[in-house]
């Protein structure tokens, strides 16, 4: 038992923090990467998948608008899944020649409406969005720059939070987020970010997969599909698009789940990525940050099961159990208490213990056969 408690720690300890730690370390030992050759001028068309997104749409196109692109051609296309609000009237009302609209007649997912998008594209480059995700000043171009290196099939840029989003989920999504980030600039460093993230990456349009897998996350297959091709996929942290995080707790819990049965779908879909002979290292980080980092889930509890099994024979193994015992108690008292919140390191507790019974609950779903392709975005009241 004193073994597979040791080996569950080292699993453990490994995907939750030493995996990260040894990419950044070994990041900065790596070869000073070339430098990226001047790009063309390009065709770009940004895509955009919204349902019921009437409060967001017009401040997002407007701020992709505004964006300076030098000489690329930006236009954007908008797939309104049959919205239920006025999401088609306030894209249409922008009256830019650049801005097309169109509504689906019926509601088939984010898959669907972005099939209808990819059926209508003709340019070099797809630029993919969350329709409430507000580009930073900067950003298309830096994202755009990456496409001069006919190596780089796609180029992923970095997700941001709004800072007026308060309560303990939003604070710790941010500090994720800010930890992830550091994560894929490593990554990218060594072997070529993992995966795309939706509020805003690019992928070269002869890359692109048609039709999309209605019930695979959608950023993770089309950004998985282009690294299948033989191409690089680079994070550029200077494209940022700042998208709001919610507070409510039940809201939060069920979108990590759909986001782990669909992402543990797509990487089923495409084992061959995992081969580290056919893709070296670019494998290892898969595995790592993909697959084991959402497998420690499962681990956790037999890591309590042997604690306890060992507590009797040792003061050791007895704190240890304790240990996670409280740390559990904490994260669920925030859960369900608000008045929990006040305990010191209850955010961090309640944020680990959510998350992790997420993508428990999700690799179950996907599992069970269960597939997630339409649901209506989650937002806040009044938003």
């Amino acid at each position: 038992m004193e073994t597979v408690f040791w080996i569950l720690v080292v699993i453990i300890l490994y995907s939750l923090g030493g995996y990260g730690l040894l990419w950044i370390a070994l990041s900065r030992l790596w070869s000073l990467q070339p430098a990226i050759p001047p790009v063309d001028p390009l065709r770009v068309t940004m895509l955009i998948a919204a349902r019921n997104e009437e409060a967001s749409i017009a401040e997002k196109i407007r701020s992709v608008l505004s964006e300076n692109v030098g000489g690329h051609v930006l236009d954007i296309l908008v797939i309104s899944d049959a919205s239920e609000d006025r999401t088609l009237e306030e894209a249409n009302k922008i009256g830019s020649p650049r801005v097309c609209a169109y509504q689906l007649p019926f509601h088939e997912g984010k898959a669907g409406a972005l099939n209808e998008g990819i059926r209508r594209l003709d340019c070099d480059v797809v630029i993919f969005s969350d329709a409430n995700s507000i580009v930073k000043p900067g950003s298309l171009g830096k994202l755009l720059r990456h496409f001069g290196d006919p190596a780089v099939g796609g180029v992923s840029g970095q997700p941001g939070t709004a800072e007026r989003r308060g309560g303990w989920l939003a604070r710790a999504e941010r500090l994720f987020w800010h930890y992830d980030g550091v994560l894929k600039a490593a990554e990218s460093r060594i072997a070529g970010a993992v995966s795309a993230q939706g509020s805003l990456y690019a992928i070269r349009r002869s890359l692109v997969p048609y039709p999309v897998a209605r019930d695979i996350a959608d950023d993770l297959y089309i950004s998985l599909t282009a690294i299948s091709a033989g191409r690089r996929l680079v994070f550029e942290p200077g494209a940022v698009a700042v998208e709001p995080v919610t507070g409510q707790t039940r809201g939060e819990f069920m979108r990590r789940v759909r986001s782990t049965e669909r992402g543990w779908r797509g990487i089923l879909a495409m084992p061959r990525l995992l081969n580290p002979f056919s893709h070296g290292f670019y494998s290892i980080q898969l595995f790592s940050h993909k697959v084991l980092r959402r497998v420690v889930a499962f681990l956790l509890p037999l890591l309590l099961i042997a604690s306890l099994a060992l507590a009797p024979r040792s003061p050791f193994y007895a704190a240890f159990a304790a240990a996670q015992l409280i740390f559990y108690a904490i994260g669920a008292l925030v859960l369900i208490l608000p008045r929990g919140r006040k305990v010191p390191g209850g955010s961090v507790a309640a944020f680990f213990l959510l998350g992790h019974l997420a993508m428990a609950y999700g690799i179950m779903r996907a599992s069970a056969g269960i597939r997630s392709s339409r649901w209506s975005p989650l937002r806040e009241p009044g938003t």
